[in-house]
């Protein structure tokens, strides 16, 4: 027999199922996203705090200075970010690493950056930093940083050849790392390695045909069956945008599934939102148009609905979600059953 609070707990599950038509396991939207942002006539980039919803936007960072790439803690009270002394012109020229801490407000500077280094990715455990850097010379490689020893580890040795290593992503359980890797003549593609830095390979097949193909930066899926990266299609003289596309392929059988939008967008950065059937992007959503800003939008990989959440004139980046303290519907917002159990624990 089950006790009373079970009871209680199943027979309410039940009843949303019945009056709603779907069980628990939808997309969990009770979160915050964090995101880099040029918002009021600024002309530098911040880091913000925002519900998945779009709403309470709230400027985290200085505006004294430009901060970039965010990244939540696993335990949501901390945010990664990149501040970039050389204030935005494109390349990282003088870039340091922070971890800001919600509670207090105060930023934190945690370790001696080289001033190529960029894309700090925090692991699953929250032990470790993985990011791009030229400190091995003029190529970019990746490195480990483990942030209780302040152990340094190179990952990656592209040494004379031409290209980068950069742009990673952990797997959920911590064990691998997919990142990009541009180096010639194989073009730019996604590979992955152990989190030890051993047993590469790459994941995207080469490109085929006589146009420049660009894989935007890997994201793996919160059940780790699924990497989600972006791809454009460029003529060869790399004058023209010809095409651009979300893709989610699988780890286990590198089956791809390619998801187009009505214009020729631009896909700057994208996370997953809670499960494996939402999405959040960074897109700029008519490429064609100078006009056109980088947005941040919601995406249901399932009905292919896009939502624009920031709509604002002054561009928003790299979202990175993370989850509140209660699972639910994204309709409405109800309460879901795991949300009440994680109530009871």
């Amino acid at each position: 027999m089950l006790p009373t609070r079970w009871k209680a707990v199943c027979g309410a599950a039940i009843a949303l199922y019945l009056l709603f038509g779907f069980g628990p396991a939808l997309t969990p939207v009770d979160g915050k996203i964090v995101f880099s942002s040029r918002r009021n006539g600024d002309t530098a980039s911040h880091i913000y705090l925002m519900d998945d919803d779009g709403s309470n936007v709230e400027r985290l960072t200085d505006p004294a200075f430009y901060d970039i790439l965010p990244r939540w803690f696993p335990d949501g009270r901390q945010v990664l970010f990149q501040r970039d002394l050389s204030e935005g012109n494109g390349a990282v020229e003088n870039a340091e690493f922070y971890i800001l801490d919600l509670k207090s407000g105060m930023a934190r500077l945690f370790m001696e950056n080289h001033p190529s280094d960029t894309d700090p990715v925090v692991s699953p455990d929250g032990k470790y930093i993985v990011f791009s850097s030229r400190r091995a010379g003029a190529r970019r490689d990746i490195y480990v940083l483990n942030l209780e020893t302040g152990h340094l580890k190179q990952l990656t040795d592209i040494g004379d050849r031409r290209g980068w290593a950069y742009r990673t992503d952990w797997s959920p359980d911590g064990h691998h790392i997919a990142y990009e890797l541009e180096v010639a003549p194989d073009g730019d593609n996604i590979w992955l390695m152990s989190a030890n830095g051993h047993h590469k390979k790459r994941f995207t097949p080469l490109p085929k045909g006589p146009n420049i193909i660009f894989r935007g930066a890997p994201y793996w899926s919160p059940s780790g069956k699924y990497i989600m990266y972006s791809e454009t299609a460029r003529s060869p003289d790399l004058q023209q945008n010809l095409s651009a596309a979300l893709i989610i392929q699988s780890v286990q059988t590198t089956l791809r599934r390619v998801h187009k939008f009505p214009k020729v967008s631009l896909i700057a950065r994208a996370c997953w939102m809670g499960s494996d059937r939402t999405v959040l992007l960074s897109m700029k959503d008519d490429y064609t148009d100078p006009f056109s800003n980088y947005e941040i939008y919601r995406y249901e990989l399932g009905s292919r609905q896009l939502t624009n959440l920031t709509n604002q004139p002054g561009g928003d980046y790299q979202p990175h979600w993370h989850a509140g303290p209660l699972s639910v519907f994204p309709v409405e917002k109800l309460t879901t059953l795991w949300g009440k159990l994680k109530q009871m624990e």
